[in-house]
């Protein structure tokens, strides 16, 4: 099966030539943005007359997909998957939430039916179907907590003001929030942001905030400067700061911070006019391109590769001998494995005109996969053990011989190539395409997991293209093995 490919992801040498030099890499420090408040369908607040903080719209501005495809086409035009939590009352189809009075403000006397369209399965499906842009958070069931007697509200969710707030009742708005979303097929959360920053902190107590996030399979956080706690019960919670007001339409900062997450709320990426929203996008992009363009940050493609690369600047020692970057992870806490929070590590280099990453080796294997962006070579490697490492690149005219081009959001955990076979081990979030340099002509690409599917294979020498859509919207691993001859069956 053959097709073209596009001609941005063939390099061709030239005939520059390049002296040897020592390589610039760097293990550059992520940026993302997580957006907090998705999933309201009325954007004007109702907490003067006792129920949530929403989005500090003007009342009457009602919540359309088009607010949702903004961000979709801000995560198309910058390669990142970015982080959505979702407060999801407003889609209780069954009035779900009347079953946990403290969840909203009516109790049990709860009724969402004035809000209940067909029009809650297009946005949701629209959510599910572009996984690989939207990456589906918690923050909430409806924000705040009510007392169940006196129906006053406190501020907020998950803590009272940082406070313990009683462990059985929160299990239900856990239990609340996994009926919301089971309603339209969508798989549980790995990453949250508690609603209003409110975390109630306690590594004694075994049920503290993280204890209960990660008892439902959570596993990342953020959270502000003041807070934070690298893992809590095994709930990974990193700094969060800066950005723009919470309430500020169509806004986007001139700056990033120095912490790894930038605060954003979904109001900041619409306009007024829904049909504006481009406007508002534009901003972010811009915003997403300086990160890029900082040869000490990157933009990280999802969640996941973000907490690994803390990981490794964190643990690991790092430094540039030549043409070959020597990493000792040899005091990696046994945790990162334990709690399978380590991945990918990340390094960028500073191409010149017409440079590329001709060789690149890790302990005599194949690297994790590779691509190029704005001028930047970026060279991701597999999951590294407790133990030393040295990376060999060389750089020069043509490209290397055989990688992955990633310029997807998924991760790709191992990358194995050889003058007959290749082995790919992804973790993929929504359909995409992987692109794979070869040795050899494929005439066999199967996968190992039914959940993992290849809807389409493609060859264009050296050129694989492969469609695959993974399952599980929260990340669906898998391996892809790739053949120069089918597999013959055994009889």
């Amino acid at each position: 099966m053959k097709t073209s490919i596009p001609s941005k992801f063939v390099l061709v040498a030239s005939f520059l030539f390049f002296p040897a030099a020592t390589i610039a890499m760097n293990v550059p420090k992520p940026m993302a943005i997580d957006i907090d408040d998705l999933g309201w369908k009325e954007g004007w607040d109702l907490h003067e007359s006792g129920g949530p903080y929403r989005l500090g719209l003007p009342r009457g501005r009602r919540m359309t997909l088009q607010d949702y495809e903004v961000v979709v086409y801000i995560s198309k035009a910058v390669g990142v998957r970015i982080k959505s939590l979702f407060i999801m009352s407003e889609f209780d189809r069954s009035n779900i939430c009347a079953r946990y009075p403290t969840t909203n403000e009516k109790g049990a006397h709860w009724d969402n039916s004035a809000l209940v369209s067909d029009s809650d399965f297009v946005v949701m499906n629209y959510v599910k179907e572009n996984a690989a842009h939207i990456e589906f958070g918690l923050h909430g069931v409806r924000h705040e907590f009510w007392d169940a007697q006196t129906r006053e509200s406190s501020r907020a969710e998950w803590a009272d003001n940082q406070k313990r707030r009683p462990y059985d009742v929160l299990w239900g708005h856990m239990e609340c929030f996994k009926k919301l979303i089971d309603q339209y097929g969508i798989d549980f959360p790995k990453s949250v942001r508690t609603a209003a920053a409110n975390y109630y902190y306690s590594p004694n107590d075994p049920e503290d905030t993280g204890a209960l996030m990660r008892a439902w399979g959570v596993k990342h956080a953020s959270l502000p400067p003041d807070r934070e706690y690298v893992t809590d019960h095994g709930l990974m919670v990193l700094l969060r700061s800066g950005g723009v007001a919470w309430d500020a339409v169509n806004s986007a900062p001139n700056t990033y911070p120095e912490t790894e997450f930038m605060t954003s709320h979904w109001t900041n990426f619409v306009d007024l006019d829904p049909a504006h929203n481009h406007e508002a996008g534009d901003k972010w992009i811009t915003w997403f391109n300086k990160v890029k363009d900082d040869p000490n940050r990157y933009t990280a493609k999802n969640t996941a590769q973000l907490h690994s690369q803390f990981l490794y600047r964190k643990f690991s020692q790092i430094s540039v001998t030549g043409n070959t970057v020597l990493v000792d992870n040899g005091k990696m806490p046994d945790w990162a494995y334990e709690l399978d929070l380590l991945g990918n590590l990340l390094l960028k280099h500073k191409l010149r005109d017409g440079e590329h990453i001709s060789s690149a080796s890790v302990n005599g294997r194949d690297i994790a996969c590779y691509c190029e962006e704005r001028g930047f070579a970026y060279v991701v490697l597999p999951k590294l053990e407790n133990k030393q490492y040295a990376l060999t690149v060389t750089t020069g005219t043509s490209d290397m011989p055989s990688y992955v081009w990633n310029d997807g959001t998924y991760n790709v955990e191992d990358f194995q190539s050889g003058t007959d076979n290749a082995v790919v081990g992804l973790e993929m979030y929504g359909t995409q395409r992987v692109k794979v340099k070869l040795r050899f002509e494929p005439r066999e690409v199967t996968s190992n997991n039914t959940d993992l599917e290849i809807k389409e294979w493609r060859y264009e020498a050296p050129f694989l293209n492969m469609l695959i859509r993974g399952r599980n919207i929260q990340g669906q691993p898998g391996v892809i093995t790739i053949r120069s001859q089918p597999r013959r069956e055994q009889t």
